[in-house]
């Protein structure tokens, strides 16, 4: 019969992508990682299970015949682990959350924290990723929750409006621009920009937004682009450019930067909670799922800077 850690340990380093980082993910070394694989192999005739591709391990036929088996026993071990602790009245199980390289990774650990403690036997996983990355975890199910800007379209998806966020314009200390009232968006055209990456849902945001105030995307100097928000940051610091960022992102005490005052209605940006569509879920991410829609982790946005959505 097939082990089901043996199990968990495969699933991990396909989605891992190499051993250590499977290692990483599962708090154990990497030599036990192969250990349980070659376990894994013998118990099913020798049979390998993976191919290097450079410094990738990527699954063989038989592995990606294994993958979708595997996924739905180890869940299975997961939900009958859980059921056993309900019934001693305690929430319990592993939650894999996703959320978007902008202010998603910043907003999202903040109201974590007051759901880990109230169910601290619950272990969460962060997995940073672009939006339609999380979208297709989503949908494969090897994320269970996403935090995501942006509205997306797709079939079996289930969005949760949480609130709204402006997003502000950034120049260093000391730029000409901080010293006047009611900047024209005009003034743009002029100005070398760090920004979002092409395509990114916040890019997207941005490059709507000044759109409608006559400024199309060709108009834009753009001298760095870059998925890190960090990096953004560290780059109008610098002196490299001005530079919209949402605004649970401004440095604590505005160090550095400062917040041109760009004439107009205020950018913003949406957030929302989604999840796959389905009729069941393990009990601890229905019962994360429920904190993350709800009054507490609404109230944790808001004084991150995220308006409730009414």
């Amino acid at each position: 019969m097939l082990n089901t850690f043996h199990l968990r340990t495969f699933v991990a380093v396909v989605d891992a992508g190499n051993y250590s980082a499977a290692a990483a993910t599962l708090h154990m070394t990497q030599p036990a990682v192969s250990q349980q694989i070659h376990a894994l192999e013998e118990q099913l005739g020798d049979i390998k299970l993976f191919r290097r591709v450079g410094t990738k391990m990527v699954p063989t036929h038989a592995g990606e015949e294994l993958l979708t088996i595997a996924r739905d026993l180890v869940q299975m071990a997961e939900r009958a682990e859980q059921s056993i602790l309900a019934l001693k009245g305690q929430v319990a199980g592993r939650v894999v959350v996703g959320c978007t390289p902008s202010s998603g990774e910043r907003l999202l650990p903040r109201v974590l924290a007051g759901f880990h403690v109230q169910f601290p036997a619950v272990t969460l996983e962060i997995v940073v990723a672009p939006a339609e990355d999380l979208i297709d975890a989503l949908s494969e199910r090897s994320v269970a929750l996403a935090l995501v800007e942006e509205q997306q379209r797709r079939r079996g998806l289930e969005l949760v409006p949480l609130g709204t966020e402006s997003i502000v314009l950034l120049a260093p200390t000391g730029h000409p621009l901080l010293k006047q009232e009611q900047v024209p968006p005009g003034v743009l055209r002029e100005q070398p920009l760090a920004l979002p990456r092409p395509g990114s849902p916040l890019r997207r945001t941005i490059e709507e937004a000044l759109r409608r105030r006559g400024i199309a995307s060709a108009d834009l100097r753009p001298v760095l682009e870059t998925e890190s928000v960090t990096v953004i940051l560290h780059a109008v610091r610098a002196g490299l450019g001005l530079a919209f960022v949402p605004r649970s992102c401004m440095p604590a005490r505005g160090e550095g930067v400062g917040v041109v005052d760009l004439a107009g209605q205020a950018l913003q940006q949406e957030w929302f909670l989604a999840r796959a569509r389905e009729r069941s879920m393990p009990r601890a991410v229905q019962v994360l799922y429920d904190y993350l829609s709800g009054p507490q982790a609404r109230a944790v946005l808001t004084r991150a800077g995220v308006k409730p959505t009414t």
